[in-house]
């Protein structure tokens, strides 16, 4: 029997919604055959939600209470996932009904190897009055998933969704209502191999995206970013130097004449282009 751990606690008036709503996606899981290791309904622990993700290997990951950029809480003062244990999200699917995870840790989660995260990069707002549109909106991409869709799929339907919602809730005259959901949308994500994360803080990595684009750009460390960056800084300072020499030697007809030193410039830099070119070719495995 497939596994399923849904943890979703509740300490706060907020995180009743949140539980509240997580019950439907419980039935719906059980519905379809799912054995739910159901973790929730009071202030919990990071020990033992860990304990769960421990033991449970490769199980869907489903969480519904607050979130933060780096974090999910598991109570009002501890965190259930960080960037320290994220780890625990390797390999498995993770569906998060939390404010803001989607913006740091849903990032971090695709760098180790979560083969799915959803999750919002924005604070998920939502009006009392309103909660059950709120709610289908919440819930619906894990629906839609467990129906079959790819999680880019779900994605998109999930956002004619909430273009679908937020009309019905214009035509009822509840236009903050409205505004709320679009925005919960519009900071919807899902990261997937198929549809790496766009955005970061790091200028570095900036870079690597728009050099190498998303799927390539996540995959080159931080380690093998600064290595290239110093070997092509330090060519250039040598090869600056050489030719200064040579200047000064016999002038510009002795900087092209074939010298010993552009032989072991160039075959250094050929090497090095090699080596890229099949650091490269693993990365886009």
């Amino acid at each position: 029997m497939t596994l399923a751990i849904l943890v979703a606690p509740r300490f706060d008036d907020a995180s009743s919604y949140s539980y509240d709503w997580s019950r439907e996606i419980k039935k719906v899981l059980e519905d379809k055959g799912f054995q739910v290791i159901d973790i929730g309904g009071r202030p919990l622990s990071r020990a033992e939600v860990e304990k769960a993700l421990t033991e449970n290997p490769n199980a869907l990951f489903i969480f519904y209470n607050h979130g933060n950029e780096d974090c999910l809480w598991a109570s009002q003062t501890e965190k259930a996932v960080d960037e320290d244990n994220v780890k625990l999200l390797a390999s498995r699917e993770c569906f998060t009904m939390a404010c803001l995870s989607a913006k740091q840790l849903g990032v971090e989660a695709y760098k180790v190897g979560c083969l799915a995260y959803w999750g919002y990069t924005e604070v998920f707002a939502f009006t009392t009055e309103d909660a059950d549109v709120f709610k289908e909106f919440a819930n619906c991409g894990l629906k839609f998933k467990l129906e079959g869709k790819t999680w880019e799929e779900a994605l998109q339907q999930a956002k004619n969704l909430a273009k679908e919602l937020c009309q019905k809730l214009i035509e009822a005259g509840k236009y903050f209502s409205s505004i709320l959901l679009q925005q919960d949308a519009d900071a919807l994500r899902c990261y997937t191999p198929n549809n790496p994360p766009t955005e970061t803080k790091c200028i570095f990595r900036k870079i690597a995206l728009k050099i190498f684009g998303p799927k390539l750009g996540w995959r080159i460390s931080r380690s093998q970013a600064l290595g290239w960056l110093f070997f092509l800084v330090g060519y250039g300072v040598t090869l600056h130097a050489v030719a200064d020499e040579l200047y000064w030697k016999g002038g510009y007809a002795e900087i092209f004449k074939p010298q010993g030193e552009w032989v072991g410039l160039a075959l250094v830099m050929l090497g090095f282009i090699l080596l890229v070119s099949d650091v490269v070719k693993w990365l886009r495995k």
